[in-house]
């Protein structure tokens, strides 16, 4: 069964121009939603400290919550750059990528443009995305997270 519910951050940049990173997740009912509430936070804390942007705002299932309307601090803070996440179904092994904005590069392994792993905080946003992330093909199919790059975006 294909996914059909979509989480969305919308990250503010330093220049106040916003891009979003959105991800497919199973459905939310009653039974479970204390859970996905608590994955979904979880999530966002993770996004927070791989970027040196803000998450302006999220969104799923119809919810649409502003954050904030403050941009970040940092002026090297621009969506034109990204985390591209590759990952893949975890028992299909079919890869799919997603972008996250204003990317950290602190989280960089020295001279490549690879997300370090190992770093904290790339571990916890890993972590926290496969907890709650699902393929888009398939709503009840978990994810494994392969790597992250950095990249350039024109917008």
């Amino acid at each position: 069964m294909a996914a059909k519910h979509f989480g969305t951050f919308t990250i503010l940049d330093y220049s106040e121009e916003t891009s979003p990173t959105s991800f497919s997740f199973g459905g939310v009912t009653a039974l479970n939603i204390a859970g996905f509430l608590t994955q979904f936070g979880n999530l966002r804390t993770a996004i927070t400290n791989i970027i040196t942007g803000v998450v302006k705002k999220e969104k799923w299932v119809g919810d649409d919550t502003v954050l904030t309307n403050t941009p970040p601090v940092d002026n090297t803070s621009q969506i034109e750059l990204k985390w591209l996440v590759t990952y893949e179904g975890a028992t299909t092994n079919k890869k799919f990528r997603y972008e996250i904005p204003t990317p950290d590069t602190t989280k960089l392994v020295p001279g490549t443009d690879m997300a370090d792993m190992t770093d904290t905080d790339i571990a916890a946003y890993v972590t926290a995305v496969e907890a709650i992330a699902k393929s888009p093909d398939d709503d009840t199919e978990g994810i494994n997270v392969l790597d992250m790059r950095l990249v350039g975006r024109n917008i």
